[in-house]
C-alpha cells in the first residue's frame, strides 16, 4: 500500500464523533495535534482544500500517518488536546514557553506552611504561580505587600522548629503570624494563604468577607488579639484596593488579551480587570509560532490559562476574532459556573484598552530582540559550563573591601538573582579585626560573617560566591566557607586583566571581553564596590570632619552645618550667646539654649 493509499484508507475509516487527532511523519514522530467536533470532517479537510495557509501546506506534505482518540464531546477534546500538546510538544503546534526573563509570584504549596515568594524558576510540583510579570519591581513589591498584609511566613525554617531553635526576626518584629510559636494553627494559617491567593487573583470582596467572618468568630471567643490582627488585615486590603487608579467604565470583571507574532515567537499580553480595576499585566511567550495566526494563539492560550483558575471573569475581550469562541465560552461557563462571553473589541472603551495593550506588546517585543549571545540568560549558561556548576547560578553573592591604609575598612556584598541586581539583599560589614592594610584577612572576616549567618539562620547558601581580588584573597575566602561546611563554589575576579580564578593553585580562566558571563561578574564586582565605597566615605568623613558638635544630643547634621557656616569655627560657636545662636536662620530658641548649655557645662 502506497503512502497516499494509506492516508485515503485512514480518512475513509475516521469516525464522525468528536475527538483528538495526531498527525505523524515518516519516522512516526507526532508533528501536529488537533481537536475536532467531527474527526472525519475536520481531518479530511486537510486533504481536500486547495487554499491552505503556509503552515497547513507544509504540514500536509509531512503527514505519513494519522491516529485519533474519540471523546464524548468537544470540551473533552479541547482539554485532551491541550494535555497531549504539553506532553509531546509537536513541531507544528504553537506552545507556551517558560521564560526566565520575566518573574513570577509563587505560592509554595509544596511546603507544609506555604510562603509567597518572587521567583524566575518554575518547578514541576504543587506550587501555584502567578505571572509572568514584566515589571520585576512591581512583582517584588506585590510579594512584600502580600506578606506584610497577611503576615505570612517568609523564612525557610521547617516547622515545627527544632529544639532550641529560635524564631526568625520577622516574628520578633510582628511581621509574621507566628506559626513557629503556635500562635496560629496550620488550619488558620492556610486560611490566610488561601485569602492571599484569592487576593492575587483579584477577588477582593470574598477575601474581605472571609476575614470579617474570622474577626467576628475570634471576638466571640474573646480572642481579641487575633481579632485585632484580622481587623488590621482588612484595613490594609481596603487601603490597597482604594489606591488603584486605572479602571474601565463598566466596573465588571473582564480580561483583555492581545497577541502579536514576531518570527518564530509570539507575545501575548493579558490585562486583568476586577470590579473595573486593572490589577496588572501578564506576559506570555509562545514559541513555534511562525506558522500560526493570532486567533489560533488566543484559542490555545484560553484553556491553558483558565483551567486552574478559581474565578473566571464574566467577559474576555480579544484583539482579534477567535473562531472557536463559542466552544471556549461553553468550557469557561462550565468551570466558572456562570455565563462567560468572549468578544472581539468593538466599543470605544474596549478598543482603547486593546490599543494600550498593543503598545505594551510592542515594547516587550523590542526588549526581546536582544541577541541571545548577549543576554543575561546566556551568560548564566556560560557560567554553569565554564565553572563546572550543577545548574545555572540563581543567586550570586559578591564581596569587595574598601579602606584607606586600613582605616575605616568596610566589606560590601552585592547580590544578583538570575543575573540581575537584588538590592534589598545587599549588605555592608564594618571590619572589626584589622586596623592596618590586610585585604585577604578582611575578606576572610567578611565571608566568615556571611556564611556564619547562613549557618545560624539555616538559610539557603548562594550558588556562587565571587571575590574581588586574586588568588590570595580567594584562598582566605575559601577557608571561611569550608570552616562552616557550606557547599558553595567560590571564585575571584582580578581587576587588572579581568581574570577569573576558580582555584588559588590553578591558572585563571579568561572570558572574551564581550562575554555576557564576564559582564555579569563585572557588574557584580562594580555593584559591590559602589555599595561599599559610599559607606566607607561616610565613615571616613565622619572621622575626619567630626567635632565636639557631634556630642550635643538632639541636634542634627543640618544644624551643625548652619552653625559652622554662620560662625566659622567651634571656638566662636562655644562663646556665642543664646541670642546670637538663635539669630542663625533655621535655629530656634530651644535649640540655641541646648547648645549654650552644652558649652557652659563643658
Amino acid at each position: 500500500m502506497t503512502e497516499n493509499e494509506k492516508i485515503r484508507h485512514i480518512l475513509k475509516n475516521l469516525p464522525t464523533e468528536p475527538g483528538v487527532y495526531l498527525m505523524l511523519d515518516g519516522d512516526e514522530n507526532i508533528i501536529y495535534i488537533g481537536k475536532a467536533g467531527s474527526l472525519k470532517k475536520r481531518v479530511s479537510s486537510y486533504f481536500q482544500k486547495k487554499d491552505h495557509d503556509a503552515k497547513t501546506r507544509v504540514l500536509v506534505r509531512n503527514i505519513r500517518n494519522i491516529e485519533f482518540i474519540v471523546t464524548d464531546n468537544e470540551i473533552e477534546a479541547l482539554l485532551l488536546e491541550n494535555n497531549l500538546i504539553k506532553k509531546h510538544k509537536p513541531k507544528f503546534n504553537v506552545r507556551l514557553k517558560d521564560d526566565k526573563r520575566y518573574p513570577y509570584i509563587a505560592v509554595t504549596l509544596n511546603e507544609n506552611f506555604p510562603r509567597i515568594i518572587y521567583t524566575r524558576n518554575i518547578k514541576k510540583n504543587r506550587d501555584k504561580y502567578f505571572g509572568p510579570y514584566t515589571d520585576a519591581k512591581a512583582a517584588k513589591n506585590t510579594v512584600t505587600m502580600i506578606n506584610n498584609t497577611f503576615k505570612l511566613k517568609t523564612c525557610r525554617k521547617d516547622l515545627p522548629l527544632k529544639k532550641g531553635e529560635r524564631p526568625c526576626l520577622n516574628y520578633q518584629i510582628n511581621k509574621c503570624s507566628g506559626a513557629c510559636e503556635n500562635r496560629i494553627s496550620r488550619e488558620e494559617y492556610m486560611e490566610l494563604v488561601n485569602n492571599a491567593v484569592s487576593f492575587l487573583e483579584g477577588n477582593i470582596s470574598p477575601v474581605l468577607k472571609s476575614l470579617s467572618e474570622r474577626m467576628k468568630a475570634y471576638s466571640s471567643k474573646m480572642d481579641f488579639e487575633k481579632a485585632a490582627q484580622m481587623r488590621d488585615i482588612i484595613y490594609d486590603i481596603q487601603k490597597i484596593s482604594e489606591t488603584q487608579k486605572v479602571d474601565v467604565a463598566s466596573g465588571l470583571d473582564k480580561d483583555y488579551m492581545g497577541v502579536s507574532i514576531f518570527g518564530n515567537e509570539a507575545v501575548l499580553v493579558l490585562f486583568e480587570f476586577r470590579n473595573g480595576v486593572l490589577l496588572g499585566r501578564k506576559v506570555n511567550i509562545f514559541d513555534n509560532a511562525a506558522y500560526s495566526n493570532e486567533g489560533e494563539l488566543i484559542s490555545s492560550f484560553i484553556p491553558e490559562h483558565y483551567r486552574e483558575k478559581e474565578e473566571i471573569p464574566s467577559g474576555i475581550v480579544t484583539s482579534v476574532q477567535v473562531e472557536e469562541s463559542k466552544l471556549l465560552e461553553s468550557y469557561l461557563s462550565g468551570i466558572g459556573s456562570k455565563k462567560v462571553k468572549i468578544s472581539h473589541a468593538k466599543s470605544a472603551d474596549d478598543r482603547s484598552v486593546i490599543k494600550m495593550l498593543q503598545r505594551n506588546i510592542d515594547i516587550i517585543a523590542a526588549e526581546r530582540n536582544e541577541p541571545e549571545e548577549y543576554s543575561v540568560e546566556y551568560g548564566l549558561k556560560i557560567l554553569k559550563e565554564r565553572l563546572g556548576l550543577e545548574k545555572e547560578p540563581e543567586r550570586i553573592d559578591c564581596f569587595d573591601i574598601s579602606n584607606f591604609h586600613g582605616k575605616d575598612a568596610v566589606a560590601s556584598m552585592s547580590v544578583f538573582i538570575n543575573g540581575r541586581p537584588e538590592k534589598s539583599e545587599y549588605r555592608r560589614y564594618r571590619i572589626r579585626s584589622y586596623d592596618e592594610p590586610n585585604d585577604p584577612g578582611m575578606m576572610h572576616e567578611a565571608v566568615s560573617r556571611r556564611v556564619q549567618n547562613i549557618h545560624n539562620e539555616e538559610l539557603t547558601p548562594p550558588d556562587l560566591i565571587l571575590i574581588d581580588g586574586g588568588p590570595t584573597q580567594l584562598t582566605r575566602a575559601i577557608e571561611a566557607v569550608e570552616n562552616f561546611s557550606i557547599q558553595t563554589k567560590v571564585i575571584s575576579i582580578a581587576k587588572k586583566f579581568e581574570e577569573i580564578y576558580t582555584s588559588p593553585k590553578e591558572p585563571p580562566l579568561h572570558f572574551e571581553e564581550s562575554s555576557p558571563a564576564l559582564k555579569i561578574l563585572q557588574n557584580l564586582r562594580d555593584e559591590a564596590h559602589r555599595f561599599g565605597i559610599t559607606y566607607h566615605r561616610k565613615l571616613r568623613d565622619r572621622r575626619t570632619t567630626g567635632s565636639v558638635l557631634d556630642d550635643i544630643k538632639s541636634i542634627g547634621q543640618n544644624t551643625k552645618r548652619l552653625l559652622l557656616s554662620h560662625f566659622g569655627s567651634i571656638e566662636r560657636i562655644s562663646s556665642a550667646s543664646i541670642d546670637e545662636l538663635s539669630a542663625v536662620e533655621g535655629i530656634g530658641r530651644k535649640t540655641a539654649e541646648k547648645i549654650a548649655k552644652f558649652f557652659s557645662e563643658e
